[in-house]
């Protein structure tokens, strides 16, 4: 998975309007040599609040074109249910659960035909429901994925806002699915006195500082060891009111340190706000950081990929040129075109990304 970076406050605030997401952003992650990119949504506002608590349609395509955004530019993309906090809760977790259910099968049937790249993150950061909804939660959803996608990577997380710590404390209380493709994710801003918003703390980087962040980070990765989850460290970042001089560049480093020697993945935390990588206003970074997390600070920018030309129609009974059902075009039973316009709009697209057969001399307008 490599380092990767999150879409922050965009399409995940809590009931408030979607913000302007572009392509022109992950064009930028992909030239300054990210590998991941997380995309924090929140469905609250955008699902109904009644069975079958349909996902709004506009809503949902918006979604799929900013993942297909990211799978384009063959980055590791994970999509997930972010701020759900009507199902975060111990005395409504019962009567909501169904919803999160619904939703979930809504996504997983959606994004089935997806390049394994994409990877499922069932809930983010319960802090409110107890370990048993926790447990329920994840029992009941990973299934739902698993009927449209056996092998995708899903992605769980403890409780306590998916702190490490958590974890480390209950080592036992988080069930374990019996499923070789499950990840445990992590998230930190530690410590939060410093690195969190509004900080008490303007110091970072001496020896006790380094001690403890070594500590916990050993913790976690012997118990993921044990038990078989690899870590995705899915949320870190130090706030923009700490500078060189109180210690921010030195946590950064010291962070994408520990994350390249244990092999974990990660993604950095941007909102383009008060945790500040990338300006979403100006397609602008923050050179210095992205220098302490290795990635390319000086890369100019270059223009989004050129789109492959349609192929040309002819007479065919199929609906376009991404196609399955059959181990060569004469034996394809469906096919794709402006139905499933990412699909067919380029044979890597087709291939690399619906998991489909490229057969254009079958399109038809």
């Amino acid at each position: 998975m490599g380092l990767g970076i999150n879409l922050g406050n965009r399409i995940d605030l809590y009931e408030q309007a979607a913000r302007d997401v572009n392509e022109e952003f992950f064009n930028q992650y992909k030239q300054r040599g990210f590998e991941n990119v997380r995309i924090p949504v929140y469905w609250g506002s955008r699902a109904g609040k009644s069975s079958p608590f349909t996902i709004d349609a506009d809503f949902l395509d918006s979604v799929e074109q900013m993942v297909d955004w990211s799978l384009d530019r063959g980055m590791v993309t994970i999509l997930n249910t972010h701020h759900e906090k009507w199902l975060d809760d111990v005395s409504a977790f019962d009567s909501q659960l169904p919803r999160l259910e619904a939703i979930w099968t809504q996504l997983a049937e959606r994004f089935a035909s997806k390049d394994q790249k994409l990877l499922f993150e069932v809930f983010n950061e319960a802090h409110v429901m107890n370990t048993d909804q926790l447990n329920a939660m994840n029992a009941a959803i990973l299934p739902i994925m698993r009927a449209s996608n056996p092998t995708r990577v899903v992605l769980i997380q403890g409780l306590k806002f998916g702190n490490p710590s958590w974890i480390i404390q209950n080592p036992t209380a988080l069930n374990i699915p019996d499923d070789p493709q499950v990840m445990l994710e992590i998230h930190n801003y530690d410590p939060f006195k410093y690195a969190g918003a509004k900080p008490s703390v303007h110091s970072w980087g001496s020896e006790s500082d380094v001690a403890a962040l070594t500590k916990w980070t050993d913790e976690i990765d012997e118990w993921s060891k044990t038990n078989g989850l690899p870590i995705y460290y899915g949320e870190f970042g130090c706030t923009n009111e700490q500078t060189a001089s109180t210690g921010r560049d030195d946590w950064f480093k010291a962070h994408y340190e520990i994350i390249k020697r244990k092999g974990w993945g990660a993604s950095v935390w941007n909102d383009g706000q008060g945790h500040l990588i990338f300006d979403y206003n100006t397609n602008s970074w923050v050179e210095d950081i992205l220098s302490d997390l290795g990635r390319n600070s000086t890369s100019p920018p270059s223009p989004p990929p050129s789109p492959s030309p349609s192929p040309s129609p002819s007479p065919s009974p199929a609906r376009g040129p991404c196609c399955y059902g059959g181990s060569t075009c004469s034996e394809m039973t469906t096919c794709h075109g402006d139905d499933k316009p990412f699909c067919a709009s380029s044979q890597n697209s087709c291939e690399a990304h619906c998991n489909g057969h490229w057969c254009p001399s079958l399109f038809t307008v």
